[in-house]
């Protein structure tokens, strides 16, 4: 018996050895089945100029290591990766380890193509001399830089050493977060930026974004094209009209102009102190507002003869006194002739049927109109029927949270207009109106694109307010559950 079991036990090894050995080979295949696998899935077939495009769009989305990160994932993304567009947003954070040797790389890697620079200086440390310097040895490729600082006398050190010639450059963005602050312990008094040097040989430069939380008179390239103030960061605003018209009114080439204060809920606007002066400014085509109603005043103090896109929007809960005044506001600003716009937006902007009717009555152009919060009425459509109609080159309407207008009036309106095949409604999109019906919506459908959806750069994506997700999944099924035909499925936009 124990020569028995001995035999036995002998033989379990032997069988248990075996089965080592075969649990080995199993690990082996399952390895190679891995590894071919991962040669066969989507990322690795793509070719390399899609993964290229990739990876610059993770960059764009801020994703500032996304170089680094994805050279290591495998040959075929690490080939992909040495792209030099891929390496030209280039990003600096003073307070990292060695932002010089970073710098140098990606200039390195980016060989000759345009570049974008962020600097970041909110952990300011005052050591960005010899970073500075090697970017500057680079400027005849800079595309746009960015500026962000939390005070303003480190983005006035950096300003101060951007002297030279800038042949490409076309973007400039400057943001404070405080204006007045503490640096070394001495406290910060000048409120200018030093733009009087920095910049001023770049025959290219068109964009100037300015974020900050006051708003004083600065030294801004005379060839701007594009300004955009933003006031978001603080909640009570002080501003003077005439520093604004003071701002825009040496520039002679600007396109287009905002202003943002789209935080403060307690504003203060100082009018301008000649009330009949008028500031021209002759080439300006797009014009947006957002803030307290109260801003909008900038409208009687500025002739836009060229005027083409206005886009007024309100940061304050609304009330009537404020719709009477907003309302009367615009049209007065018509009466002065500014009556050329092609587009028309007005979010959380409420204007008085009969005043509102008289503003269309004078937008002969009018192309676009845009509504968001507002409570336009039936009559004020019916004033754009027939061929007496108002703005009869109206071809995109766009309601949002309009709780009044019926959908019943919108069909009307439509199907009017696609009988004047010289005027038809080419799009009308429509989002949380209350009294719009799901039968009106498959009905504008069958005249017109008719759409539940906004872009993925729409305002209100950000905003948040205008996502209907349940709406359009249940008219979708609706729609093919009445046997809706292709035709009109072509031109619903869910």
């Amino acid at each position: 018996h124990e020569r028995s079991v001995a035999d036995l036990q002998t033989e379990t090894n032997s069988l248990m050895q075996g089965i080592r050995s075969i649990h080995l080979q199993i690990a082996k295949h399952e390895k190679e089945i891995w590894s071919l696998k991962g040669k066969i899935t989507l990322a690795r077939r793509l070719p390399a100029e899609i993964l290229a495009s990739i990876f610059e769009a993770c960059i764009l989305d801020r994703w500032t290591r996304a170089p680094l990160v994805v050279s290591q994932v495998c040959s075929e993304w690490r080939r992909a990766a040495q792209a030099p567009s891929i390496w030209s947003h280039i990003y600096i954070n003073v307070d990292s380890l060695d932002p010089y040797k970073r710098t140098r790389l990606w200039l390195i890697k980016s060989q000759s193509v345009p570049i974008d620079i962020t600097i970041d200086l909110r952990n300011y440390t005052g050591h960005v001399s010899e970073t500075m310097s090697l970017l500057s040895s680079h400027r005849s490729r800079w595309r746009s830089f960015t500026l962000v600082s939390l005070h303003l006398s480190p983005a006035n050190d950096v300003l101060r050493r951007c002297t030279g010639i800038y042949p490409i450059l076309r973007t400039l963005c400057v943001s404070i977060a405080e204006e007045f602050g503490t640096i070394g312990g001495v406290v910060e008094e000048d409120a200018g930026l030093s733009l009087g040097t920095a910049f001023n040989d770049s025959p290219c430069l068109r964009s100037y974004i300015i974020n900050r939380n006051v708003l004083v008179g600065s030294d801004i390239p005379s060839n701007i094209t594009n300004l955009s103030i933003n006031l978001d960061g603080i909640i009570t605003v002080s501003l003077s009209i005439t520093t604004v018209l003071h701002i825009i009114a040496g520039l002679s080439s600007l396109e287009e102009f905002s202003v943002s204060l789209a935080r403060a809920q307690d504003t203060s606007f100082l009018p301008h102190r000649d009330a009949q002066h008028l500031t021209t400014l002759p080439t300006l085509k797009a014009l947006t507002l957002i803030g307290q109603p109260d801003l909008f005043a900038l409208l009687q103090n500025i002739h836009f003869p060229s005027l083409q896109r206005l886009r007024l929007m309100s940061s304050s809960e609304p009330i009537p006194v404020s719709h009477q005044w907003s309302g009367l506001m615009l049209l007065q600003w018509l009466a002065l002739g500014n009556t050329s716009l092609e587009s028309l937006e007005l979010r959380d902007v409420d204007v008085a049927q009969d005043v509102f009717i008289s503003c269309l009555k004078s937008l002969t152009k009018l192309r676009t109109l845009k509504l968001h919060d507002s409570e336009i009425s039936d009559a004020v459509f019916e004033s754009l029927l027939g061929d007496q109609g108002y703005c009869p080159h109206l071809s995109k309407v766009d309601l949002r949270w309009c709780s009044v207008v019926t959908g019943h009036t919108l069909v009307k309106f439509v199907r009017d207009r696609s009988q004047m095949s010289a005027r038809p409604i080419e799009s009308i999109t429509v989002i949380n109106c209350s009294f719009v019906e799901d039968q009106d919506i498959l009905d504008l459908a069958q005249f017109t694109v008719c759409r539940l959806v906004i872009d993925s750069n729409d305002y209100c994506r950000t905003a948040g307010c205008c996502e209907n997700r349940r709406y359009r999944n249940r008219l979708m099924l609706r729609g093919f559950s009445i046997g809706m035909d292709q035709k009109k499925r072509r031109r619903l936009i869910i």
